[in-house]
């Protein structure tokens, strides 16, 4: 009866680690996912939506939205409520789901309070800038990664959307 105990906790711990799946707690599986050519060109939404700006403001904005959605790997660790993202070899961020927002520096003049909330299987982040916000949404998918992204810039009359998929590597 022993060996029984034993074997099933043992069974039960290794069936825990599992391969990566996100169980229905955590949504998004954690892992580090690389960006993959089914992807929106999250450029090409930002070059268009700021096309009718002055030539002065249009290169600016551009230059610093750009400059918020350039990745190509993101890596993400979930721990219950407890969820750290980094992208590419930027500074991490963590957060707790549902929790007040943290401050995420991504460059000196790009700083955002950082939120974080579950919906449904997906995961949601919500950046806030002093000039703009943006929602990214994240769902596993088998071992993709899917991303859907809409920022809203004051000074542009609709809301940049696109959507990116990151393909698992770890």
């Amino acid at each position: 009866m022993r060996q029984w105990i034993v074997s099933a906790a043992v069974g039960a711990a290794f069936l825990g680690c599992g391969s990566g799946a996100a169980s229905p707690a955590q949504g998004v599986a954690s892992g580090i996912y690389g960006g993959d050519l089914r992807s929106d060109h999250a450029f090409e939404a930002i070059d268009s939506a700021t096309e009718g700006l002055p030539n002065s403001t249009r290169i600016t904005a551009r230059m610093r939205l750009r400059k918020s959605v350039a990745v190509s790997r993101i890596r993400i660790s979930t721990a219950g409520d407890r969820i750290g993202i980094a992208y590419d070899a930027k500074a991490p961020i963590t957060l707790w789901i549902g929790e007040e927002p943290v401050t995420w520096k991504l460059t000196d003049v790009l700083v955002f309070q950082v939120s974080a909330r579950r919906d449904g299987d997906a995961l949601s982040i919500r950046f806030r800038g002093e000039d703009s916000g943006r929602t990214t949404t994240y769902r596993t998918v088998g071992r993709d990664l899917e991303e859907e992204t809409t920022m809203i810039v004051p000074h542009l009359s609709t809301p940049i959307v696109f959507r990116r998929v990151f393909h698992r590597e770890t």
